[in-house]
């Protein structure tokens, strides 16, 4: 958990701490799968295990379709949407930014201007050196977690973050912006679900993630094998 939560700038070379979290992935899938056939494994390892190994399998596939682009640049944006889930696992302000950035790049202005603000409340705490609790009411009723950490160090530069927040404050002030998440049916209930959500809120079910994208899928198809 520490190597994943390790803090990574933007200008820091993939090759610097890409092939440890691999070998991360590599490590955690061999527990994952012994728990799998253990008599009795206890139950909050397995979640922790599993949880980590998801977090550091989409990390590695994120950084492989946008290393490639063309047409593994949707399936980047469909992992950026996943990691958000695992903000209290990998350092929140990245994901966040990432995420933004993917809807920013997809058109889906509302919900980018939801994560990129949130990117941005996060900065502004670690430059207050202040690890308190965000107003959460974007992401209620969600699998994106609320009580994390703070990240060490800021990903982007000062200079950057500066340009972020123009972009998000130009945002709030444009009336065709509308600060929700973009959303799917759940196919159990049909209540509205944030579209990265594995959780639907209403009626609690939980979805499995695709083992590509991580993004909910309908049972049987696209899942992890156990």
């Amino acid at each position: 958990k520490d190597l994943l939560g390790r803090g990574r700038g933007h200008s820091t070379p993939e090759g610097v701490w890409l092939p440890a979290v691999q070998s991360l992935r590599q490590m955690l899938f061999k527990i994952w799968t012994a728990l799998k056939t253990a008599p009795a494994p206890d139950p909050a390892d397995a979640r922790e295990i599993d949880r980590l190994l998801h977090c550091a399998h989409y990390l590695s596939l994120h950084t492989a379709c946008r290393s490639r682009g063309g047409a593994f640049t949707e399936v980047a944006a469909s992992i950026s949407l996943s990691l958000v889930r695992y903000c209290d696992i990998l350092p929140a302000d990245r994901v966040f930014y990432e995420a933004g950035q993917a809807c920013k790049e997809a058109g889906k202005l509302n919900q980018a201007f939801v994560l990129t603000n949130r990117f941005i409340d996060i900065c502004e705490l670690m430059d207050d050196g202040e690890d308190a609790a965000l107003e959460n009411s974007d992401f209620e009723a969600t699998d994106v977690p609320f009580d994390f950490h703070l990240p060490d160090a800021q990903f982007l530069p000062e200079r950057e973050r500066e340009e972020v927040r123009d972009w998000v404050l130009t945002q709030s002030m444009d009336q065709k912006i509308e600060p929700v998440l973009s959303t799917r049916s759940c196919s159990k209930c049909s209540a509205k679900v944030y579209e990265a959500s594995l959780l639907c809120g209403s009626c609690k079910t939980v979805f499995k993630p695709c083992v590509v994208t991580g993004m909910p899928v309908g049972r049987g198809r696209g899942e992890l094998s156990a």
